[in-house]
């Protein structure tokens, strides 16, 4: 049984993951919530930038950071495939109407959540590398005794 750890205790790729994640999930859902039927992914770009900027700036790579911030900030991307998957229990009429219906909403939410966290992983990545890109390696200066 693993035990949950907290915040601090994760290693730094995993931490700055999922803090840009999850401020990008917020601008995701806040999007998605504004009114349009649209959900723009637009916030996992820039929190991949971020990300990916401190940690080059920090700890001198940001390998393994953007397409973690790309799939914690897809996760409103769920909320989708839940609001399609509830119009699918709607369905009504003869048996093979409502089994062919499932089955291509099973498929349509099989093909949207790929899509959708595809998308999502591809942006964070790609966010990352131009974060690492326009920063330089800064290692923390070591505590001086004076």
């Amino acid at each position: 049984m693993t035990r949950f750890r907290a915040p601090s205790e994760l290693p730094w790729r995993r931490r700055y993951s999922l803090a840009g994640g999850l401020v990008a999930a917020a601008f995701v859902s806040w999007s998605y919530l504004d009114g349009r039927s649209a959900m723009s992914l637009s916030a996992v770009f820039f929190a991949g930038l971020v990300v990916g900027a401190l940690a080059k700036r920090r700890h001198g790579t940001a390998t393994g950071v953007g397409v973690r911030t790309g799939l914690v900030g897809g996760l409103p991307v769920l909320w989708i495939l839940a609001t399609v998957f509830g119009a699918a229990t709607a369905l009504s009429g003869p048996t093979w109407f409502v089994v062919g219906g499932w089955l291509m909403m099973l498929g349509g939410v099989a093909t949207v959540g790929l899509l959708g966290f595809g998308l999502s992983a591809l942006l964070g990545e790609a966010g990352a590398r131009v974060g690492a890109a326009l920063t330089t390696y800064d290692p923390p200066s070591p505590a001086t005794s004076e």
